[in-house]
């Protein structure tokens, strides 16, 4: 009977422990890191990144250049130039 108690403090202890530490708040050290990439014409995919000033003419409607959330790779909906990429 003696053992059967310890047996339970003992899980009592660990389920304890896992519930505090699986409820505890997430690292807000976490950065998002926003950075533009060019846009690649043919399938919309995220292609090299812009370094300096973005080389589109901003004249027309394909999406030339986005700014990407690097974390999740999907585009923010800000910094976008459209037009086609003059090199």
């Amino acid at each position: 009977m003696k053992s059967l108690r310890i047996t339970l403090g003992v899980a009592a202890i660990a389920i304890g422990s896992f519930a505090a530490f699986s409820f505890a708040p997430a690292s807000s050290n976490a950065k998002v890191a926003l950075l533009e990439f060019y846009v690649n014409p043919v399938d919309g995919s995220r292609g090299p990144q812009v370094t300096g000033t973005n080389d589109c003419s901003n004249v027309g409607t394909p999406i030339c250049s986005a700014e990407y959330d690097t974390s999740t790779n999907m585009q923010t909906g800000n910094k976008i130039h459209k037009g086609v990429r003059q090199p």
